[in-house]
């Protein structure tokens, strides 16, 4: 039985343009002087983010983010 591929590292503007309008999962392997995630490896993607939670338990160093415009209201 063979193993599942490693998902590539990709940047976050490469993530955004593949993964147009759905939440996203990533493995953090990159990030900036901020600390801020710059790259990773999508583990998971689905256009509802509460299932999307449910397939990322296993995954420490995970960061959860929707690759468009936000589908709900910035509150400040």
């Amino acid at each position: 039985m063979s193993q599942p591929e490693e998902p590539p590292e990709l940047t976050l503007p490469q993530i955004f343009e593949m993964y147009k309008d759905r939440w996203v999962a990533i493995l953090v392997t990159k990030r900036d002087e901020n600390q801020q995630p710059t790259a990773g490896k999508v583990v998971a993607d689905d256009v509802d983010r509460y299932r999307l939670r449910t397939n990322i338990t296993k995954y420490n160093d995970v960061c959860i983010f929707f690759a468009g415009e936000s589908p709900y209201p910035l509150l400040m």
